[in-house]
């Protein structure tokens, strides 16, 4: 009898323990969700096209660049013009145009409280410009004598892709500053003369050049419409 009390005890021990363990176990935290809310947009400028267009006399263009913010996700868009005055062999070209990009950038910084960026990401681009080019045809000189020339494409089209990857920082307050690689490729124009053929195109460059490399160095101004929620204190 003793030895069935002493059994029935001794199970009942770990059972209790076991249930005591249970209770005092601490929760788990649950991971807050991520929040992919906008908290604002990013208006800027690129430096470099305005130091051209005010330090030179082949170049006259401007480019305004925007990214709104989806947690560490970024829809970015821009707008440009530019024109080029360019000496070429025998002649002279000239052409002008509008163009626009947009795409998306990933922040491999993650949630930075000040929202300073090291992204890589992707555009595609569309430009719509004219060209001419002005030249001294010596092709039949001999019998002819030396003849100027004009040829034009009045309204071209054309696209590319980007791959980019840059960084933005906050400088004080809303000011940031930072910059933009692009590593630009596909280029592909409709719209030309079979005279003349696509020779630069606003917002790419060269045509020819596959691929062709673009930098840009940015000032911003960030307009906020939400604030972001403090981040939880490390214990």
């Amino acid at each position: 009898m003793l030895l069935l009390t002493y059994q029935a005890g001794w199970a009942q021990e770990p059972s209790q323990k076991k249930a005591t363990q249970e209770k005092t176990a601490p929760q788990k935290t649950p991971k807050p969700k991520k929040d992919f809310s906008p908290t604002g947009i990013r208006i800027g400028t690129d430096l470099i096209d305005l130091g051209k267009t005010f330090g030179g006399k082949t170049f006259q263009g401007w480019e305004v660049n925007g990214d709104v913010d989806f947690a560490n996700y970024y829809l970015a868009a821009d707008i440009g013009s530019w024109a080029k005055d360019l000496q070429v062999p025998n002649g002279q070209y000239t052409n002008g145009g509008n163009y626009f990009r947009v795409g998306a950038d990933v922040n491999i910084l993650g949630k930075d409280p000040d929202k300073n960026m090291l992204f890589f990401g992707f555009r595609y681009g569309r430009s719509m410009f004219h060209e001419s080019l002005h030249y001294t045809d010596t092709t039949n000189s001999k019998f002819f004598g030396i003849a100027d020339r004009r040829v034009s494409n009045s309204s071209v089209s054309g696209g590319w892709a980007e791959v980019t990857t840059g960084l933005r920082v906050k400088i004080w307050k809303g000011l940031w500053m930072g910059y933009t690689a692009r590593l630009k490729f596909a280029p592909g124009t409709k719209g030309n003369s079979p005279s003349l053929s696509p020779y630069d195109m606003p917002g790419y460059g060269p045509v020819n050049s596959k691929p062709w490399w673009g930098f840009n160095y940015q000032v911003f101004w960030r307009f906020n419409w939400k604030k972001d929620k403090p981040l939880p204190a490390k214990k």
